[in-house]
Protein backbone atom coordinates (compact mmCIF):
# COMPACT_ATOMS: atom_id res chain seq x y z
CA UNK A 1 0.00 0.00 0.00
CA UNK A 2 2.66 2.43 0.42
CA UNK A 3 3.34 2.37 -3.32
CA UNK A 4 -0.34 4.50 -3.75
CA UNK A 5 0.53 6.31 -0.92
CA UNK A 6 4.10 7.50 -2.57
CA UNK A 7 2.33 7.82 -5.73
CA UNK A 8 0.06 10.37 -4.31
CA UNK A 9 2.91 11.96 -2.47
CA UNK A 10 4.89 12.08 -5.48
CA UNK A 11 2.34 13.97 -7.24
CA UNK A 12 2.31 16.60 -4.79
CA UNK A 13 6.23 17.10 -4.29
CA UNK A 14 6.14 17.48 -8.44
CA UNK A 15 3.59 20.28 -7.67
CA UNK A 16 5.85 21.90 -5.73
CA UNK A 17 9.15 21.15 -7.58
CA UNK A 18 7.52 22.95 -10.74
CA UNK A 19 6.40 26.16 -8.61
CA UNK A 20 9.79 26.00 -5.89
CA UNK A 21 11.90 26.77 -8.94
CA UNK A 22 13.81 30.55 -8.86
CA UNK A 23 14.71 32.74 -11.89
CA UNK A 24 14.75 35.75 -13.87
CA UNK A 25 10.64 36.58 -15.71
CA UNK A 26 10.74 36.15 -19.49
CA UNK A 27 8.59 37.46 -22.12
CA UNK A 28 6.63 34.43 -23.56
CA UNK A 29 6.78 33.87 -27.42
CA UNK A 30 4.49 33.48 -30.19
CA UNK A 31 3.88 29.69 -31.11
CA UNK A 32 6.51 28.16 -33.52
CA UNK A 33 3.10 27.55 -35.60
CA UNK A 34 2.38 31.15 -35.00
CA UNK A 35 -0.73 30.27 -32.82
CA UNK A 36 -1.39 32.53 -29.66
CA UNK A 37 0.16 31.73 -26.46
CA UNK A 38 -2.83 30.34 -23.80
CA UNK A 39 -2.16 32.35 -20.48
CA UNK A 40 -3.58 31.29 -16.70
CA UNK A 41 -3.51 32.95 -13.75
CA UNK A 42 -3.70 30.27 -11.16
CA UNK A 43 -3.77 31.30 -7.33
CA UNK A 44 -4.20 28.58 -4.76
CA UNK A 45 -2.63 26.39 -1.86
CA UNK A 46 -1.04 22.47 -1.88
CA UNK A 47 -0.80 20.64 0.84
CA UNK A 48 0.32 17.23 1.54
CA UNK A 49 -0.06 15.66 5.42
CA UNK A 50 0.36 12.36 7.03
CA UNK A 51 0.07 10.87 10.86
CA UNK A 52 -0.49 7.46 12.05
CA UNK A 53 -2.78 6.47 15.72
CA UNK A 54 -2.11 3.28 17.14
CA UNK A 55 -2.00 0.67 13.77
CA UNK A 56 -3.83 3.49 10.99
CA UNK A 57 -1.65 5.16 8.79
CA UNK A 58 -3.60 8.35 7.05
CA UNK A 59 -2.17 10.55 3.90
CA UNK A 60 -4.26 13.26 2.72
CA UNK A 61 -3.23 15.63 -0.36
CA UNK A 62 -5.57 19.17 -0.64
CA UNK A 63 -4.91 21.02 -3.60
CA UNK A 64 -6.74 24.30 -4.39
CA UNK A 65 -5.87 26.06 -7.72
CA UNK A 66 -8.29 28.71 -9.26
CA UNK A 67 -7.91 27.98 -12.44
CA UNK A 68 -8.43 24.40 -12.27
CA UNK A 69 -10.73 23.57 -8.88
CA UNK A 70 -10.03 21.34 -6.10
CA UNK A 71 -8.93 18.16 -5.95
CA UNK A 72 -7.88 15.98 -2.35
CA UNK A 73 -6.80 12.42 -2.03
CA UNK A 74 -6.88 10.23 0.93
CA UNK A 75 -5.21 6.39 1.81
CA UNK A 76 -5.90 4.97 4.55
CA UNK A 77 -4.14 1.71 6.12
CA UNK A 78 -5.73 -0.54 8.96
CA UNK A 79 -5.23 -3.90 9.79
CA UNK A 80 -8.21 -4.73 8.07
CA UNK A 81 -7.09 -3.47 4.94
CA UNK A 82 -6.22 -0.83 2.92
CA UNK A 83 -9.11 1.77 2.31
CA UNK A 84 -8.65 5.37 0.13
CA UNK A 85 -10.83 8.01 -2.08
CA UNK A 86 -10.27 11.56 -3.86
CA UNK A 87 -11.80 13.96 -5.46
CA UNK A 88 -11.62 16.60 -8.22
CA UNK A 89 -11.86 18.94 -10.55
CA UNK A 90 -14.70 20.39 -8.04
CA UNK A 91 -15.38 23.77 -7.50
CA UNK A 92 -15.80 23.97 -3.67
CA UNK A 93 -13.05 25.97 -1.17
CA UNK A 94 -10.44 23.62 1.29
CA UNK A 95 -8.78 26.87 2.51
CA UNK A 96 -10.17 29.79 3.89
CA UNK A 97 -9.33 32.68 6.02
CA UNK A 98 -6.73 30.14 7.72
CA UNK A 99 -8.53 27.15 7.96
CA UNK A 100 -8.42 23.94 6.24
CA UNK A 101 -11.73 21.91 5.74
CA UNK A 102 -12.46 18.81 3.87
CA UNK A 103 -14.67 15.81 3.43
CA UNK A 104 -13.58 13.05 1.25
CA UNK A 105 -15.77 10.10 0.53
CA UNK A 106 -14.01 6.91 1.29
CA UNK A 107 -13.65 3.28 -0.30
CA UNK A 108 -12.10 -0.21 0.60
CA UNK A 109 -9.04 -0.57 -1.71
CA UNK A 110 -10.07 -4.08 -3.15
CA UNK A 111 -12.18 -5.68 -5.52
CA UNK A 112 -15.56 -4.47 -3.36
CA UNK A 113 -14.87 -1.30 -3.45
CA UNK A 114 -17.10 -0.82 -1.01
CA UNK A 115 -18.27 2.58 0.68
CA UNK A 116 -16.38 2.80 4.42
CA UNK A 117 -17.77 6.66 4.99
CA UNK A 118 -15.70 9.98 4.90
CA UNK A 119 -12.59 11.44 5.98
CA UNK A 120 -13.05 14.77 8.11
CA UNK A 121 -9.88 17.15 7.55
CA UNK A 122 -9.90 20.00 9.65
CA UNK A 123 -7.06 22.34 10.28
CA UNK A 124 -5.11 25.59 10.14
CA UNK A 125 -2.54 27.84 8.33
CA UNK A 126 -0.11 30.47 8.30
CA UNK A 127 2.19 32.36 5.98
CA UNK A 128 5.81 30.78 7.55
CA UNK A 129 8.16 32.51 5.47
CA UNK A 130 8.77 35.14 2.23
CA UNK A 131 7.28 34.53 -1.04
CA UNK A 132 10.01 32.95 -3.48
CA UNK A 133 10.33 33.51 -6.64
CA UNK A 134 9.24 31.09 -9.74
CA UNK A 135 10.00 30.96 -13.04
CA UNK A 136 10.29 27.25 -15.25
CA UNK A 137 10.50 26.75 -18.87
CA UNK A 138 9.48 22.59 -19.31
CA UNK A 139 8.43 21.36 -22.57
CA UNK A 140 5.50 19.31 -22.46
CA UNK A 141 4.43 17.03 -24.97
CA UNK A 142 2.85 16.92 -27.20
CA UNK A 143 4.19 19.85 -28.86
CA UNK A 144 4.01 22.44 -26.20
CA UNK A 145 6.55 24.78 -23.90
CA UNK A 146 5.04 25.69 -20.19
CA UNK A 147 6.45 28.43 -18.99
CA UNK A 148 5.54 29.30 -15.08
CA UNK A 149 6.38 32.65 -13.30
CA UNK A 150 5.24 34.14 -10.20
CA UNK A 151 5.20 33.03 -6.52
CA UNK A 152 5.14 30.37 -3.36
CA UNK A 153 4.71 31.37 -0.34
CA UNK A 154 5.61 27.82 2.57
CA UNK A 155 2.91 27.94 5.16
CA UNK A 156 2.66 26.19 8.39
CA UNK A 157 0.19 24.08 8.11
CA UNK A 158 -1.60 21.23 10.82
CA UNK A 159 -4.38 18.93 10.42
CA UNK A 160 -6.41 16.37 12.05
CA UNK A 161 -8.59 13.93 10.34
CA UNK A 162 -11.73 11.44 11.03
CA UNK A 163 -11.95 8.54 9.54
CA UNK A 164 -12.95 4.47 9.93
CA UNK A 165 -14.05 5.48 13.50
CA UNK A 166 -10.47 7.14 14.35
CA UNK A 167 -9.25 10.31 15.18
CA UNK A 168 -5.47 10.82 13.85
CA UNK A 169 -3.07 13.83 14.25
CA UNK A 170 -1.50 14.70 11.00
CA UNK A 171 1.84 16.34 10.25
CA UNK A 172 2.22 18.56 6.88
CA UNK A 173 5.50 17.87 5.22
CA UNK A 174 4.50 20.13 2.38
CA UNK A 175 2.50 23.22 2.35
CA UNK A 176 2.52 26.27 0.20
CA UNK A 177 0.18 29.18 -1.32
CA UNK A 178 1.20 29.85 -4.79
CA UNK A 179 0.24 32.71 -6.87
CA UNK A 180 1.30 32.20 -10.89
CA UNK A 181 0.85 32.80 -14.33
CA UNK A 182 1.04 29.97 -16.76
CA UNK A 183 1.53 30.49 -20.47
CA UNK A 184 1.12 27.35 -22.67
CA UNK A 185 3.06 28.34 -26.32
CA UNK A 186 2.94 25.28 -29.18
CA UNK A 187 6.30 24.09 -30.53
CA UNK A 188 4.60 23.06 -34.10
CA UNK A 189 5.98 19.38 -33.21
CA UNK A 190 3.19 17.38 -31.86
Amino acid sequence: MRTTTRAALACLAAVGTLTAVPGAAQAAPSGEDGSKPTRTVEKGYAVNCSGSSGDVFVAVDLYQNSAYGTHTGVVVETPDGEFGGGYGPEDTQLFSDGAVTAEIPVRKLDETGDPAGSAVVTGTYTAAGEPTRVHEVVEDPPGHYVITRGTNTPLDASATVEVLGREVPLSCSTAFAFDLTVVRVATGRG
